[in-house]
């Protein structure tokens, strides 16, 4: 087999329509769920024809160096140091950051969160070096500054949460972790120590990170709409050991095993919060927290990309090229995007459009120049992204293998390509019963995959043999 089988690539689609697509219908949310450990994959139903989405740059920033994230329903973005409101097809600037750090390259924005209009925080750090100063600065409303880097010292950010109105940061150095307010009212949270956790002295050091040994060291923190307050990582440093520790509201801390309810957890899950007392987990599949209680959503079928959250607080998730809503206790596909593409930053306005950034801030539009299905000319097998998500109970390894038993292996080809932001591996194939054949021999021998048919051709295809050994 020809080297190179898993690289990949990056690409932009772009749109031709001037009217965004109504959002689709949201039903009213679904009753609460029993309490439940994991729940078995429904299969997906029929699904009437879903619209094609592809990317329409917001023209007036257009540019490299300009982001966009979503606020409480409000469009908000950033260009160089200032921040912004998109309002129709402009933008109304409200703040920026001050031009300082320029030993180290000048500040760069790299995220903007917050509620609005009177709580928007901005993280911006240096552009290069290792003391590259990060710093959380309250851009509208009262808060406090806070910089948890130096020259001398690197420093990382672990999340935010907001509890009513209280925003705590976490964040981390050489020194140590910490949790600081930069809004409201002080909070405090004891966590529970190693040796209540029943944490061995050699799974949790003492060190200058850890001075104060921890049952749950976490990555992240987040909180619900209700003021819920909860930290994310593996119980005791263990491997495979995911587990929260959760606050109620007097105070007083438990934590909870959630390595049993994920097959993959996708990197560092990031707490997304609902409305009221509820959250979710970006783990694979994802975990529902709502009112004290976890359990698992039945899983999606593609790779988990993003998750967000509508600003009526239904749950929404990229996943392969399909876009999906979470409600009735199942995922429905809404749309469909052209090919898989990432995006570094994704959420839903007030009026249902789908802003994301991807080379540069842009929305969603449904597209009318995609060929009809009896007219496509370059049937493809899309098998998944590279690399594939940890965890995962197979490679692409095991995805040649099992090609190399398809009947009719001298019509199809292997591609690796790269498009759409990632790196990504294919099969070429004749026709539309070609793909079917092959997306059936490859669920049939790799279980885990979830290979799905495009009208695709890759722009620059590099073809990878397969062969019976």
């Amino acid at each position: 087999m020809k080297r190179g089988v898993l690289l990949g690539i990056v690409g932009i689609a772009v749109a031709a329509c001037k009217k965004p697509p109504p959002p689709p219908p949201e039903d009213k949310p679904p009753p609460p769920p029993p309490s439940a450990s994991v729940v078995s994959a429904p299969p997906e139903p029929p699904q009437a024809k879903v619209p094609t989405f592809v990317v329409e740059p917001f023209e007036p920033l257009k540019t490299l160096t300009a982001t966009v994230h979503v606020i409480d329903g409000a469009v908000i973005v950033t260009e160089g140091l200032r921040v912004g409101r998109i309002d129709g097809e402009r933008v109304a600037w409200f703040g920026e950051i001050p031009d300082d750090n320029k030993d180290i390259g000048g500040n760069e924005i790299r995220f903007v969160w917050g509620s609005w209009p009177d709580g928007v925080d901005v993280y911006y750090s240096g552009k290069r070096g290792y003391g590259w100063r990060p710093t959380i600065v309250p851009l509208t409303g009262k808060g406090s500054r806070l910089m948890f880097g130096d020259e001398d010292q690197g420093g990382w950010f672990q999340g935010v949460a907001r509890l009513g109105p209280t925003v705590i940061v976490a964040s981390g150095n050489s020194t140590g972790r910490r949790r600081s307010v930069i809004r409201g009212p002080t909070r405090t949270f004891e966590p529970i120590r190693a040796e209540q956790g029943g944490c061995k002295p050699e799974e949790v050091p003492v060190s200058r990170l850890e001075p104060v040994r921890l049952a749950l060291p976490y990555w992240e923190i987040g909180a619900t709409g209700a003021g819920t307050f909860m930290t994310v990582g593996n119980l005791c440093n263990r491997e495979n050991a995911l587990a929260v520790e959760v606050w109620d509201q007097q105070g007083t801390s438990r934590i909870v095993e959630l390595s049993g309810m994920v097959k993959h957890k996708a990197g560092f899950p990031t707490p997304v919060p609902g409305k009221g007392d509820e959250l979710w987990l970006s783990t694979s599949p994802v975990i529902h927290y709502k009112a004290g209680t976890f359990e698992a959503l039945p899983p999606i079928g593609p790779r988990l990309q993003r998750l967000f959250v509508s600003p009526s607080g239904k749950l929404h998730a990229l996943a392969g090229r399909g876009i999906f809503r979470f409600d009735e206790g199942r995922w429905t596909r809404i749309a469909n995007l052209p090919y898989p593409m990432k995006f570094r930053s994704m959420g839903m306005d007030d009026a249902g459009t789908i802003w994301v950034r991807y080379a540069w801030p842009a929305r969603l539009r449904e597209s009318k120049g995609e060929p009809a299905e009896d007219e496509c000319t370059t049937p493809f097998v899309y098998v998944g992204e590279m690399p594939l998500p940890e965890g995962a109970s197979y490679t692409f390894r095991t995805t040649l293998d099992a090609l190399t038993t398809f009947p009719a292996l001298s019509e199809i080809s292997g591609i690796e390509y790269i498009e759409g932001g990632g790196q990504h591996f294919g099969v070429q194939v004749k026709s539309w019963a070609q793909a079917d054949a092959v997306i059936a021999h490859i669920r049939a021998n790799v279980p885990d995959a979830s290979p799905e048919r495009l009208c695709f051709a890759p722009k620059v295809p590099n073809v990878v043999e397969i062969k019976r050994e």
